[in-house]
């Protein structure tokens, strides 16, 4: 074969390498109609879920599947108040972590409820008005910009990340994973954890309670000067500090040992705010 035809034939392997690699890539869509005050749910284990708030009254799944070797089932009641969105291998296939994986961004109209379950796949919420219930094992979990609303994260090794929740009820529960809240807001925030560090920055006023616990991860709150907050906080083994100065009260459920707890009032005490960590860190700070 002479140097021209080895040419050519490289080339065809060349092209036909590309078209089998990209032959299996495919980008749908799906149009689901879900009443108000519906949820839709959401399972994916590999890939990423991206949902942010839109208009319009159906929720727009756009998806991309990279191996023929998955599928993406759609479905809806007839009542139409729950859809599900369903990540699933074909048959008996094996993918891999990468065949499986599928990226989804989802557009959800004001006033539906969401519920998504993930192993590795990353969680982003921006921007909604319904209640969110997101569970991961691994992957990143983010929310921001939502107001008056619940909610609920589940989450194993996976990192935690809240912003800008403002009137929120927040429960956050999470083996190790980091949790970090900034500008988060509400009549509940609980946050447990087994070893995971939490972080807070904001400013709890407003009536809420706030329990921040952690068995031996750190606690570091930041609250600005004017912050008006009952605190406890209390670790076993760990050091406790505070920069804040505090009204001791007349009246309370066990005698505070300097350096392991501590609790009072700042300014009118509006809001609730109780930490516990059996063997970490705490400290509440200034902004």
């Amino acid at each position: 074969m002479n140097k021209l035809n080895l040419t050519v034939a490289a080339s065809v392997v060349v092209a036909l390498g590309t078209l089998n690699a990209t032959a299996s890539d495919t980008h749908k869509e799906a149009r689901l109609d879900v009443a108000p005050g519906g949820t839709i749910n959401i399972v994916n284990n590999c890939g990423s879920v991206t949902l942010h708030g839109g208009p319009g009254k159906q929720v727009v799944v756009a998806y991309d599947i990279h191996s023929d070797k998955v599928e993406v089932d759609e479905s809806t009641t007839s009542d139409k108040r729950r859809a599900e969105i369903r990540t699933h291998a074909v048959g008996e296939q094996r993918p891999t972590a990468d065949e499986a994986r599928v990226e989804y961004d989802v557009t959800v109209p004001a006033g539906i409820a969401v519920t998504v379950s993930t192993a590795t796949a990353p969680i982003t919420a921006d921007g909604l008005s319904g209640d969110l219930t997101l569970s991961s094992d691994t992957g990143q979990i983010t929310v921001r910009n939502v107001s008056k609303v619940h909610v609920h994260v589940r989450g194993v090794t996976a990192p935690v990340s809240l912003s800008s929740i403002n009137n929120g009820h927040v429960e956050i529960t999470s083996s190790g994973g980091a949790v970090q809240l900034v500008d988060v807001s509400g009549p509940v925030v609980s946050v447990g954890t087994t070893s995971g560090n939490i972080s807070y920055r904001g400013d709890c006023s407003g009536g809420g309670d706030y329990s921040l616990t952690t068995h031996s991860g750190a606690i570091d709150v930041a609250l600005p000067e004017t912050a008006s907050f009952d605190v406890s906080a209390r670790s076993v083994s760990g050091l406790v500090q505070n920069d804040f100065p505090l009204q001791q009260k007349p009246h309370i459920s066990y005698t505070p040992k300097p350096g392991s707890s501590f609790s009072g009032t700042s300014n009118s005490g509006s809001s609730s705010v109780e930490l516990q960590s059996f063997s970490g860190r705490i400290r509440v700070k200034k902004q």
